[in-house]
């Protein structure tokens, strides 16, 4: 089973960004999604990240912190059986997704896939992430880009 994985953090030029927000959505469309308490982002925070992603949070209910989030993580990934993690920016998602879990689920592969194509495929690969975007989906907004992705991804391999 693929996942698809994207978070949002604080900021790219921060030496240490802190995890703002992460979104996954597996192959049959099952999706997971959760943010964190803004104390431990918001003194963190670039300017940028304030006015592009923060506005697009959930916000109550999807806020979650500590144990009860690594938990709920690990079951959600071990529901899906043998799994391996897809994203655009495995240096920062996936390092994410590891700090998360308080124990790595078994079924997880430790290596994710990043997508990768050849030009014309990477074309229609980008093509259809906009394509999500025009229909509804907020660009910077972690499960939203996870969709993206995972859209893209189908559209590329029925071609």
């Amino acid at each position: 089973m693929l996942i698809f994985l994207d978070t949002e953090f604080t900021g790219l030029d921060h030496p240490w960004p802190r995890l703002i927000s992460i979104g996954l959505i597996d192959e049959s469309g099952q999706e997971f999604y959760a943010e964190l308490p803004p104390a431990s982002y918001l003194p963190k925070v670039t300017l940028w990240v304030q006015e592009i992603v923060l506005p697009l949070l959930d916000g109550a209910g999807a806020v979650q912190q500590g144990q009860d989030l690594s938990e709920r993580l690990a079951n959600w990934i071990n529901d899906r059986g043998p799994s391996q993690i897809v994203t655009d920016a495995p240096n920062y998602d996936f390092q994410f997704l590891e700090a998360l879990l308080s124990s790595w689920p078994p079924h997880l592969d430790r290596k994710p896939i990043l997508p990768q194509f050849d030009a014309e495929t990477g074309e229609r690969f980008n093509n259809a992430v906009e394509t999500a975007y025009t229909q509804g989906l907020r660009r910077h907004h972690a499960l939203d880009d996870a969709k993206a992705n995972r859209l893209a991804w189908i559209a590329v391999q029925e071609n």
